[in-house]
């Protein structure tokens, strides 16, 4: 997913470095409103996005860990 492959490496630092300034950008916006609710919910949704796009295979392997255990619990 992001191994040798120089296009999926360039590509990956374009999409990160795109995610970084949005996401600085709406979290200076939600601070100047002091909309701390927001800004805090903004944070961890754009740490989540940004392990999904800067660190695909572990996060696919994080996902793979999550589904193999909720499929123990249904399952018995």
């Amino acid at each position: 997913m992001g191994g040798d492959n120089a296009l999926v490496s360039w590509i990956l630092a374009i999409v990160g470095s795109l995610f970084v300034a949005v996401l600085a950008v709406r979290g200076f916006g939600h601070w100047m409103k002091k909309e701390w609710g927001a800004l805090i919910s903004h944070i961890v949704g754009g740490a989540v996005v940004a392990v999904m796009i800067f660190t695909p295979t572990q996060a696919v392997d994080i996902l793979k860990f999550i589904g193999a255990k909720i499929a123990t619990v249904f399952t018995g």
